[in-house]
């Protein structure tokens, strides 16, 4: 199942039966799952563009947009590219980022290789096909190599059959988030060398037993988004969400008292009910887990959705150790600094 046909599915715009028919329809006529959910009438076009939206937490590209795009920015990205990736570059800031109007901003092929020419960070934006596909044509003309059958409104690739990189199932007799799983990834804590590999860890951990995972940096009154884990996860479009700690809210109580929240989600305080709109609805219990680091709390996970039981003596040792991991690394950098 395809990352777009699973948020799809969970949405409830296709039921399981249809699944199938979405990807065989994707398959014969090379194109996106969301033009074959569209052709097919399973879902109104519009509906499926808030809906990416909301849950991938990126902008609209309007038919609008689509048609005042810079030459500049046009340049980054050849013809060819556009076509095969059924992708339109519609902005190019001052540091380098391109943003990416695309049919399907799912297909981590071609933002991959669309990034791979441009060696720019991309943000993406989910377009209407129809003006996308209309777009191309009037910056690019006609696609130069004619595809192999039938006609589609854009040529974005098929979908694949299995990834590349297929996720190793964890072992049958380990429960998720329980302390034989926790046991599983601790001496990749003990011998982690850098942040980086101590955060991974954490996300691992939690999210195989969580349906979403999002891990973020508390810097300067704000948390960050820089990383996740979820089918319908996008890790570009979570490193632009920005949070407010300052307010009050969840995020702000758990950083202020450092201990661990698991609960339902409230929706009475305004920080609390954007972060719900933008997660397109928080149901179930939430977890809410501050890393602590001395008097700071650089680090904080949000995570729902939960597939297992939740062990607190899991996630207290889970805490523990990736907090004594990143205070070995303050450790090291500061013995080899001489300070």
């Amino acid at each position: 199942m395809s990352t777009l046909t699973t948020i799809l599915r969970r949405a409830g715009y296709i039921e399981d039966a249809d699944v199938t028919r979405v990807e065989a329809h994707s398959r014969a006529h090379r194109c996106a799952p969301f033009v074959s959910v569209v052709e097919l009438g399973l879902a109104d076009e519009n509906d499926l563009l808030r809906l990416l939206s909301a849950r991938l937490m990126i902008p609209i590209a309007s038919a609008e947009v689509l048609t005042r795009v810079e030459p500049e920015t046009l340049a980054s990205v050849p013809a060819e590219l556009a076509w095969s990736g059924g992708v339109l570059p519609v902005s190019l800031d001052d540091t380098g980022n391109l943003t990416l109007a695309m049919a399907d901003p799912t297909d981590e092929r071609a933002v991959n290789a669309v990034a791979d020419h441009t060696g720019a960070y991309l943000l993406r934006a989910v377009a209407p096909v129809g003006a996308l596909r209309d777009a191309v044509r009037h910056y690019y003309g006609e696609p130069t190599t004619p595809s192999k059958g039938p006609p589609t409104p854009l040529q974005i690739p098929a979908v694949r059959d299995e990834p590349d990189d297929e996720p190793e199932a964890p072992a049958a007799d380990v429960v998720p988030l329980s302390t034989a799983a926790f046991a599983a990834v601790l001496p990749r804590l003990v011998g982690a060398a850098d942040r980086d590999t101590i955060m991974e860890v954490l996300l691992d951990f939690l999210g195989e037993g969580f349906e979403r995972v999002i891990l973020f940096i508390h810097l300067r009154d704000e948390l960050k988004g820089r990383d996740a884990r979820g089918t319908d996860m996008v890790r570009e479009a979570v490193t632009q969400v920005r949070i407010p700690t300052k307010g009050p809210s969840v995020f702000s109580d758990v950083i202020q008292s450092a201990q661990v929240s698991f609960g339902p989600w409230p929706t009475e305080r305004a920080i609390d009910r954007a972060f719900d709109r933008a997660m397109g609805g928080i149901r179930g219990n939430v977890l809410v887990l501050p890393v602590r680091v001395r008097d700071k709390v650089p680090v904080l996970v949000f995570a729902s959705g939960a597939q297992n039981p939740v062990d607190p003596r899991s996630l207290d040792q889970l805490v523990s150790s990736v907090q004594s991991a990143l205070e070995r690394l303050i450790f090291r950098k500061k013995s080899r600094s001489g300070h």
